[in-house]
């Protein structure tokens, strides 16, 4: 707490802070300080004839009352020093010491503003949850068609699903139970978030039941991938494309480091010359890099390299399945019995 000593007109105050606003102008009143308590400044400077002594008894007061400019008034030390006295003093003055902040006003503001909500990179879920469920029994749902629509659109659906929409109604055939009690229904997606909403109107023109989908587009792009026979997994990175970003990392921390001697202008090829490595040797690199990645693929049988310093021919030959599958009927309609 901080320690106020106020004297006027031969008569002297001394409290402490923070205090009930209502008592701190009592006690003021008691010495014929009857003004606002945002008039009385914190320091000698004034017109009113009154003089201040502050004290500070352990580091946050110290830290508090070395803020303290020309215009700082009693109001303000004492609002400040309630808010930080509501918390964690150890806390308070971390975030104190830290501050930039120049005077008490300016110190109150930032302290009591609302933390930032600081970008990170931890996975956010875009889903519904339910009021103190009891258990959950999910279902398998069969999707007969799905329905992209435009943002508003989908925006307005996820508000008012009991609202009749046109392409429920349309697709009502859609939606409906088999013999083996399966759910058959409708997806709608967004086309701009690609959530979605699966929708079983049993025979409506409104959502009458539905379930909120994140990332539905994603999924039936996925779908649609692994029934071509395509997947679209992430393949590890490769020896190559290591290598490479190697050279990359490389080449990037020497610019840095020239660039605080004083130079700013640079040519990748003069750097990687430095670094002991040519453009034909960065090539080799991205040519081999790019080998790895296709053959990790499924979709591709056979993937051949020819030596760079061979000139007029190719430097990768691809086969994938349709080609080789190709050049069998060609072999087989080149035949004759």
């Amino acid at each position: 707490m901080i320690g106020i000593l106020i004297k006027y007109e031969k008569k002297t105050m001394f409290t402490r802070l923070p205090k009930d606003t209502e008592s701190l102008k009592n006690q003021l009143s008691r010495i014929g300080l009857d003004v606002p308590l945002k008039s009385i400044n914190l320091s000698n400077h004034n017109d009113i004839g009154y003089e201040v002594q502050i004290f500070a008894k352990d580091k946050l007061d110290y830290e508090i009352a070395s803020r303290i400019i020309l215009h700082d008034n009693i109001e303000q030390l004492n609002d400040l020093l309630t808010y930080v006295y509501k918390g964690n003093s150890d806390e308070m003055y971390d975030r104190i010491y830290e501050s930039c902040a120049e005077n008490i006003s300016e110190l109150y503001k930032e302290i009591t503003a609302p933390p930032a909500i600081e970008p990170n990179d931890k996975l956010v879920i875009k889903t519904t949850m339910n009021y103190n469920a009891s258990f959950y029994e999910p279902a398998e749902y069969i999707v007969e068609k799905a329905i992209a629509i435009p943002h508003e659109k989908f925006e307005a659906l996820t508000n008012i699903t009991h609202k009749s929409y046109d392409f429920i109604a349309q697709n009502k055939a859609d939606m409906y139970y088999d013999e083996d009690n399966n759910c058959h229904c409708l997806l709608v997606y967004d086309k701009e978030s690609g959530d979605g909403l699966l929708i079983n109107s049993e025979g409506n023109s409104y959502a009458k039941y539905s379930a909120f989908i994140p990332n539905a587009k994603a999924m039936l792009e996925q779908h649609e991938l692994e029934l071509s026979g395509l997947k679209a997994v992430k393949a590890p990175i490769t020896e190559s494309e290591k290598r490479l970003l190697s050279v990359i990392s490389a080449a990037a921390d020497r610019i840095a480091t020239f660039a605080h001697l004083g130079n700013r202008d640079f040519t990748v090829e003069d750097v990687l010359k430095e670094l002991l490595y040519d453009f034909d040797d960065i090539k080799e690199l991205i040519r081999d890099s790019v080998v790895e990645i296709l053959r990790t693929k499924p979709d591709i049988t056979a993937v051949e390299v020819s030596n760079l310093d061979v000139p007029l021919q190719p430097e990768i030959t691809v086969t994938t399945k349709e080609t080789q599958e190709q050049t069998a009927d060609e072999e087989l309609s080149g035949l004759s019995l």
